[in-house]
């Protein structure tokens, strides 16, 4: 009896094994092109009163597409960099903070090919120690960007913050819900805002989740239609989706609130980096199609709030001059050349202002 129960079961496991992998080679012929195996990673952090997202310490991991496979790490605070960064800095050391979402993460590109990472190895050619730390997160948009800011990345003193400034940022400001308008002044409307963070990190406890979530297109169609009923229920609760993140816009036209909103938030993070001697520098993250980011109407808004500006159409002679901006039929998100050519503009501008310590303005 007990042998019958054992054939029986190691039958039912052997024919299961089987069928998933008959599922799997079934899903790679079907969404091999269309699918994407990019986990996240997120997992909450809490920074002052506020809770934001973050990508999970000391991980290492893959994303793989139609492009390729790209190779993530990340240190001991989440950042994507090879190594740990502490608050206390050395005292001959400068620091550049980067913050953006997943085109300053360097989503579709390798570790070495971040604009942070260039950027960094440009700048400790010139015999000096710079650390450049790259501190985006995927769906973040400037909002959050301002509250770690303000409540953990001047924590690691940095002389210079570069903001990877994307189209889809009106919108993640909106969707993120963490600062509202009252005459036209910024105000705390929420302190917390995690979407699919509570399920990440109970399925990342399994290292089995893991293998599957960057190698199996079955298991990963699977999760994409869970998590599609998920964000039916979490969007039903709000205007936005705030659950899907883009590298683009998704929306042609911004309303004068939206604008407004980000207008105070940028006026706010300047404000914030002058009271510490901080450059802010922003970038204009170009649209494949070579739109900026920035609606003309608010160009004099960036300038205004950010002692230099890498405006995407002031710049259009130097992208011409690029095989490609954009990963080829990938996820729209900036190429490795238009990575090296934003970590040289860092580099390049840090240079010719390296008496920072002494920035006392414009």
């Amino acid at each position: 009896m007990l042998k019958k129960i054992a054939q029986n079961g190691f039958l039912l496991i052997i024919s299961v094994l089987i069928a998933l992998i008959i599922g799997e080679l079934f899903a790679r012929i079907l969404f091999k092109d269309k699918i994407n195996l990019f986990p996240k990673y997120h997992t909450d952090a809490h920074y002052g009163s506020f809770s934001l997202r973050s990508i999970i310490p000391n991980m290492e991991f893959t994303h793989t597409s139609i492009v390729g496979t790209f190779f993530f790490k990340t240190n001991n605070r989440g950042f994507r960099n090879n190594n740990n960064i502490e608050y206390n800095k050395a005292p001959d050391e400068i620091r550049i903070l980067c913050l953006g979402d997943s085109q300053t993460q360097g989503y579709e590109v390798n570790q070495d090919q971040t604009f942070s990472y260039i950027a960094e190895l440009l700048l400790n050619k010139q015999g000096m120690r710079w650390t450049v730390i790259n501190a985006g997160v995927a769906g973040f948009g400037t909002a959050e960007q301002l509250l770690f800011l303000e409540n953990e990345g001047y924590k690691y003193s940095p002389d210079v913050v570069v903001v990877g400034f994307s189209a889809n940022d009106f919108e993640d400001n909106i969707k993120s819900g963490f600062f509202g308008l009252e005459n036209d002044s910024l105000v705390i409307k929420k302190y917390e805002h995690l979407p699919g963070v509570n399920i990440q990190n109970f399925i990342y406890k399994y290292k089995l989740f893991k293998f599957l979530g960057e190698n199996s297109y079955l298991y990963t169609y699977t999760f994409f239609v869970v998590w599609e009923y998920y964000k039916r229920q979490m969007t039903a609760k709000s205007k936005y989706d705030i659950t899907t993140h883009y590298a683009i816009r998704t929306q042609e036209h911004y309303s004068e609130y939206e604008k407004n909103l980000t207008r105070n938030i940028l006026s706010r993070m300047y404000s914030f980096c002058r009271q510490r001697n901080i450059h802010l520098i922003i970038i204009d993250i170009p649209e494949c199609d070579m739109r900026s980011a920035i609606p003309t109407d608010m160009l004099c808004d960036f300038r205004d709030c950010s002692d230099a500006l890498f405006y995407s159409q002031d710049m259009l002679l130097d992208y011409k001059k690029l095989n490609t901006t954009h990963v080829p039929h990938g996820q729209r998100h900036i190429s490795s050349e238009t990575h090296q050519l934003f970590g040289k503009k860092i580099a390049e501008y840090v240079i010719k202002h390296n008496n920072l310590k002494s920035f006392s303005g414009k």
